[in-house]
């Protein structure tokens, strides 16, 4: 066992400390005396972070955690290839039992009819991290004229917090090397800067800090990402992510819920994609009214109606996209989770 204890160590941005404690995967470290005079406490992945940010000064024992990241690195490579090895044979799966179940469908099958609002689209604040041509975004830290605006013009709620490495950023507390490297070293930015990533949406809390429950949404449901471009309106909101939902948690008072996803049934859309998918176009509240206005709120239920003419109208953006068979899938597996008959259903 390496004894890392006590062990000094030097960051590229903190500078020197000393491991406090290394437990489930994460080392803390107390570094020096910050601005406020005080010694600042950090936790970081463990033994990830002495890739690079961190350096550990006695040469044996950094040689014994350099050995540690070896093998850890090579256990990774493998894992990666086997669930590459694994997605494939999903996929082919999935495919023949899609087709399987066409053969098996009786004839006069008819659309299942239900009011249930089970599906949920969630509001989120816009995020252009790891925005490209193929990816819209939510999958980095803002750019610095994103950040500003959700700040300053849309007075985000957590964006704004002193709590967060966005809003320190902005002030002058960090400076945008640190705001990056937050990733890196395992510190939360925002459900957003992940949310492609991790295909996991959070209630979160409300203001005054209590959490919020998700009390509707059931597995085989469908989740859908929503929200606006900056200086747009609200009836221009744009859906850019789609999945089945296969993991949900309620909530209670201890821990807010959440819905995700780890299934091959999930779909993002790019920027100029999602442009196509304005969500006001499917959604109306229970009494079938058409509103563009989402209040305060952070999700709203659609029913099996909605969420198919939803899944229709990607198939047709999707079609000659790279992930048009995905999009096609995707309908397929909603409508046979939810017996639905898509001969049966306008187009």
């Amino acid at each position: 066992m390496i004894e890392l204890i006590k062990a000094a160590v030097t960051h590229k941005t903190f500078g020197t400390g000393k491991i406090k404690e290394v437990e489930n995967g994460h080392v803390v470290i107390v570094f020096g005396a910050s601005d406020s005079g005080e010694p600042t406490e950090k936790k970081f992945v463990y033994p990830d972070a002495f890739k690079s940010f961190l350096k550990i000064d006695d040469p044996a024992i950094a040689e014994q955690v350099d050995g540690l990241i070896q093998i850890k690195d090579a256990e990774e490579d493998k894992r990666r290839e086997l669930d590459e090895l694994e997605k494939r044979e999903k996929r082919v799966a999935h495919i023949k039992a899609l087709e399987e179940s066409k053969k098996k469908l009786p004839a006069k099958t008819k659309t299942k009819k239900t009011n249930s609002r089970q599906n949920i689209a969630f509001k989120l604040n816009y995020c252009d991290g790891g925005q490209s041509p193929e990816q819209i975004g939510f999958t980095g830290i803002c750019s610095d004229a994103t950040i500003r605006y959700n700040i300053e013009k849309e007075k985000r709620v957590w964006c704004g917090s002193k709590e967060c490495l966005c809003s320190q950023y902005l002030s002058g507390d960090i400076d945008r090397k640190d705001l990056d490297d937050s990733l890196v070293d395992d510190n939360f930015v925002c459900y957003e800067s992940q949310l492609l990533k991790s295909w996991k949406v959070m209630a979160g809390v409300d203001g005054d800090g209590k959490t919020r429950k998700i009390k509707s949404a059931r597995r085989n449901s469908l989740a859908v990402l929503t929200t606006r471009l900056p200086n747009t309106k609200e009836a221009e909101r744009i859906i850019f992510g789609i999945f089945i939902i296969d993991d949900v948690l309620e909530g209670n008072d201890l821990e807010s819920g959440y819905v995700s996803t780890k299934s091959l049934d999930r779909i993002s859309l790019t920027l100029e994609e999602a442009k196509n998918m304005q969500f006001w176009n499917y959604h109306t509240n229970a009494t079938g009214k058409v509103s563009a206005k989402w209040g305060s709120g952070l999700f709203r239920y659609m029913d099996d109606t909605q969420a198919v003419k939803l899944l229709q109208d990607l198939v047709k953006i999707k079609q000659n996209a790279p992930d048009a068979q995905l999009a096609k899938d995707l309908l397929e597996s909603y409508c046979r989770n939810h017996l639905i008959e898509l001969s049966t259903v306008s187009q």
